[in-house]
């Protein structure tokens, strides 16, 4: 599998958002010409997705999609890269045609660590998902549930044993109109009454 690559760096969002069930993690930070979107989307029902990381190279418009391996919750965050995830990055750098020293994979993602977050608002998330909607398009079928029912009914009381699901919500981060801060306030509301969202198909009854 090669050489495996720490990206410790993303210890701070993820425990933050375990520990605020906020399974879904959306920033940007930047590293020379390239523009990476990190996202995660976690799913209790969907052990395997607590270890996928995509990462959407803005430049070029390409998505990195990368397992994460090791113990999270001890702060092991490692990625091997392939041979085509290392030419698209450095597309994304603009040094496909550099004739210089061979690009450093180990000094890239040290390069990453340092910048990326401690701490993510959720209103953040939201205005980044909100932002970048066509990175995720073809997504969303694997992100929210129902994804094709994006005009909202209103809400729904779950029964005690329940509780909402993330990939539900999410459709808040994505299709309310109301400010990300204000979308933050009411998930955080909707938990703590133990309630839902209903949706539809735009165009039905």
């Amino acid at each position: 599998m090669g050489t495996p690559l720490s990206l410790n760096g993303l210890f701070g969002v993820w425990s933050e958002a375990m520990a605020r069930n906020e399974p879904t993690i959306a920033f940007e930070v930047r590293n020379g010409r390239g523009r990476f979107l990190f996202m995660m989307f976690f799913d209790p029902d969907d052990t395997a997705t607590n270890d996928r990381l995509l990462v959407f190279l803005q430049n070029t418009r390409h998505m990195l999609e990368l397992t994460l391996y090791g113990a999270h919750a001890r702060g092991q965050f490692d990625i091997y890269l392939k041979q085509r995830d290392v030419a698209a990055i450095r597309r994304e750098l603009e040094l496909a045609g550099d004739t210089g020293l061979p690009f450093d994979e180990a000094r890239f993602i040290g390069a990453l660590n340092a910048v990326l977050p401690a701490s993510l608002p959720l209103a953040a998330k939201v205005e980044t998902l909100r932002t970048n909607m066509p990175a995720i398009r073809d997504r969303l079928s694997t992100i929210l549930d129902d994804h094709n029912k994006t005009e909202l009914i209103g809400e729904k009381q779950l029964p005690q044993q329940q509780r909402p699901r993330e990939k539900t919500l999410r459709k808040l981060y994505l299709y309310s109109t109301d400010a990300p801060e204000a979308v933050a306030v009411y998930i955080e509301s909707l938990k703590k009454r133990n309630c839902t969202l209903a949706w539809r198909v735009p165009g039905t009854a």
